[in-house]
């Protein structure tokens, strides 16, 4: 809610009907005439309104919010139909169809989960006890629903960010309130939605009309969730006084809907709220903080973020936390949180030092060569010869391989750029990428092209390029178990694919299994594009260039044109530079030392738009 007082307004009928399950399907259905009744009632109600109806798009998507919402929320059919507008009779299908119940499977205890349990706040039920005039139509896509450790059924709600301001005014609010910027210039904002990450990561991300960003990152963890808040400046205006509202709502969780002052602690940047007993205690923090407050008929505690000015181009970012406590000493934990990471400048992972062999040198860069192209042996072998360059050619039997030998190379070739001393690596049979979907076949493809090489005279391969820099949580097992010990990545997520931009790999931060790309060659590449990848290698970082064909005629958007590439070659060798393959990174960096958390770094980049 933005700074304002106001009297709480009259609080919402509650329309959820206890459940109790029958069979296969939950029991507590009301009639479907008492159902649209009670649907035009909260639609009418405070904080409520139809147009923030969201009809889920296809089965995958349906079945998804009714897990969220009935088997966690344990949510009425009403509360359903207030989300979703579905009729009774599709949302009584689709519980039958899946088998979903109130607080059913994977909902789980306490004990049981190894993080907490975090999940997007599927609206439908309001997510405050009162003041609801202050928070008409709350939308979903700024508010996550995070689960108590005590209570399977209980959650607060964290609405990160409930609003930002900066010396334009007020440019974004997750409810109806007071009129943003935008509203009085007649500009409504789309409906977003959180994104699920395959580690377990949520995201969120919306660009204003100005080219004003920002996004949100949520990640679960074993007590709680870690937040970042980052704001980026596409605008040509240099924002300022930035500052962010990140409401923390207490009413959904048992012994937290007191709407009063007195359970509540104040102790910038930390607020915290108890329960009735005084010995369980839901803790918030955020770095950068602009000021801790409450609102007791929410209720809620705050504890909200500011940013420094940002010029045009420039990207901001605040870290926060919530934390569930269970104990009487309240204020030594906040003491024992604020000597953590809460005091600790926001300098990204720490180093693994465990990892690292010998010093990195300056203009060290990384080759690597995707797709089994043919002009990789007739034009790019010859080059790197000539310079005394090594480098690593991923190989799969994907695309027209097998039947194309104008276009792809062939096995003897391939040999041969082994016996020249080159890397051969691997790419998988068909080039098929890392997903949820594909991991049950990776082992198989794989462990294809380690026997190809074998039968012709090359050893297994060690190092992994992923097909389509598509990564997976799941791929890094199966893939040490493989002896891969290198692995290239794309450069995403810290950039978008269609940039050909990318981040150099640092050792003891990157995870030898997730080696980030830094540059992507492409037609339009220029020299100029070379140089700013391999500027990056410096200060124990390394450059690491993907490249394709030379030419590549049946992938034109990855080509690479003899003639650049000529020049590419021998600018590197001019100026000082050492090419090598990626295995040979092993002199540097210890690969069976795993980083603790291999997507960390990328989440610290990504927020201040790459990186370094």
């Amino acid at each position: 809610m933005p700074n304002q007082t106001g009297a709480p307004g009259t609080p919402m009928a509650s329309f959820r009907a206890e459940s109790r399950t029958g069979g296969r399907l939950p029991g507590g259905w009301m009639p479907f005439g008492a159902v649209l009744g009670m649907f035009l009632m909260l639609a009418l109600s405070p904080g409520a309104r139809a147009d923030g109806v969201r009809p889920p798009n296809g089965d995958g998507e349906l079945r998804g919010w009714l897990e969220n919402m009935v088997g966690h929320h344990g949510f009425s059919g009403g509360e359903v139909q207030a989300a979703t507008g579905l009729t009774e009779e599709a949302i009584r299908a689709g519980l039958a169809r899946w088998r979903i119940e109130p607080f059913g499977a994977g909902v789980g205890t306490g004990a049981a989960r190894t993080a907490t349990r975090v999940l997007p706040y599927p609206g439908g039920r309001h997510p405050r006890l009162g003041f609801f005039d202050g928070a008409v139509d709350p939308q979903r896509e700024t508010k996550l629903s995070v689960f108590t450790p005590w209570d399977p059924r209980s959650y607060v709600v964290v609405d990160v960010p409930e609003a930002i301001f900066t010396q334009a005014g007020l440019v974004y609010l997750a409810h109806t309130h007071i009129p943003t910027i935008w509203e009085q210039q007649g500009v409504r904002l789309p409906a977003l939605e959180w994104r699920r990450r395959s580690d377990g990561v949520l995201v969120m991300e919306r660009t204003l009309p100005d080219g004003l960003a920002f996004g949100v990152m949520a990640r679960p963890g074993s007590n709680g969730v870690s937040m970042r808040w980052w704001m980026r400046n596409g605008s040509t205006n240099t924002i300022r006084r930035i500052r962010s509202q990140v409401c923390v709502m207490l009413g959904r969780a048992a012994g937290f809907e007191g709407q009063t002052a007195t359970n509540k602690l104040l102790d910038g940047p930390f607020a915290a709220c108890g329960d009735g007993s005084g010995k369980r205690w839901v803790i918030t923090a955020w770095n950068g903080l602009d000021r801790v407050w409450q609102n007791p008929p929410v209720p809620c505690i705050h504890a909200d973020p500011r940013m420094d000015d940002l010029a045009p181009g420039e990207t901001g970012v605040a870290r926060g936390w919530l934390w569930f406590f269970e104990g009487e000493d309240v204020r030594g934990e906040i003491a024992r949180l604020r000597k953590g990471e809460v005091g600790k400048p926001d300098t990204g992972p720490l180093v693994e030092r465990r990892a690292l062999r010998e010093p990195v040198p300056d203009k060290l860069v990384v080759l690597t060569f995707d797709d089994s192209v043919a002009s990789q042996y007739h034009v790019v072998r010859p080059l790197l010869k000539k310079a005394g360059f090594g480098a690593t050619f991923f190989i799969t039997e994907g695309f027209s391989f097998v039947s194309n030998k104008v276009d792809y190379l062939t096995w003897p070739q391939i040999a041969e750029l082994h016996r020249d001393g080159f890397e051969i690596g691997n790419h998988t049979q068909s080039h098929m990428g890392a997903s949820a979907e594909t991991l049950g076949r990776l082992r198989q493809e794989v462990q294809y092209i380690a026997n190809r090489c074998v039968e012709n005279g090359i050893p297994r391969p060690v190092s992994f390029g992923y097909p389509g820099n598509a990564i997976h949580p799941g791929a890094l097992p199966i893939l040490k178990r493989l002896g891969i010990r290198f692995a290239r990545r794309g450069a995403q997520p810290e950039f978008a694919y269609e940039t050909g931009r990318g981040v150099a790999f640092e050792p003891g931060r990157d995870d030898a299994l997730l080696v980030p790309t830094t540059g992507d060659a492409r037609p339009t590449w220029t020299l100029d594009d070379l140089k700013r990848a391999v500027s990056a290698a410096k200060e124990g970082r390394v450059a690491v260039l993907q490249f394709h064909g030379v030419p590549d005629r049946e992938h034109p958007w990855v080509n690479t044109p003899a003639e650049r590439f000529t020049e590419y070659v021998e600018w590197l060798k001019a100026n000082g530079y050492r090419c090598i393959a990626l295995r040979d990174l092993e002199r540097y960096v210890d690969p069976e030392v795993a980083m603790a958390d291999p997507w960390a770094v990328m989440d610290w980049r990504r927020t201040r738009g790459g990186g370094r």
